[in-house]
């Protein structure tokens, strides 16, 4: 039989403890400070001109919603969608309206929304026609002020699953 006698000396046994708590606290300030100073913040993902947004079925309204009235913070900024196009007749060859289609009620009544485009190339793309495309949002007028997005690239895309988009938040009407 194997007998070990293990004597505690309390008054180094706390030193110890207190010394690994100063270690630890100080490798931790040291990781914070170092963060803070150095280390990558991510936030909320911000629309920078420098870069491009894709806006997503599920945002597509917010997106629509907030960029009409607040046009002045989307200015600028780069963003890229998928909808079709759908003109109307007053429309210059340049423009259509990339659109979707919104369901208003539980019982899928639907209207057409999205955000007016110009694009050079705009006469090569029917009504109907789905596409992708890359643009940055600029002030325009059309029956009075409102966002345009001119589109800097274009392409014809298949139907996507979700082609349907809901109103902002949410929100159903009666």
């Amino acid at each position: 039989m194997f007998i070990f006698n293990l004597k505690i000396d309390k008054k180094k046994l706390s030193k110890l403890v207190i010394l690994i708590t100063i270690i630890l606290a100080l490798v931790v300030t040291g990781f914070a400070i170092y963060k803070i100073f150095f280390g990558s913040t991510k936030s909320e993902p911000s629309y920078s001109a420098q870069s491009t947004q894709e806006i997503q079925a599920i945002n597509y309204t917010n997106f629509l919603k907030d960029c009409h009235e607040n046009i002045d913070s989307y200015v600028g900024k780069s963003f890229t969608l998928i909808g079709y196009v759908y003109r109307m007749p007053d429309f210059n060859d340049n423009q259509f309206v990339l659109s979707r289609t919104m369901i208003i009620s539980e019982a899928n009544s639907a209207v057409v929304v999205g955000i007016l485009s110009e694009c050079k190339d705009a006469c090569n793309f029917a009504d109907g026609d789905w596409v992708r495309v890359c643009g940055t949002i600029v002030k325009g007028n059309y029956k009075g002020e409102m966002p345009v997005l001119e589109i800097q690239d274009i392409n014809k895309c298949n139907k996507p699953e979700d082609e349907y988009v809901y109103p902002p938040s949410g929100q159903w009407s009666i």
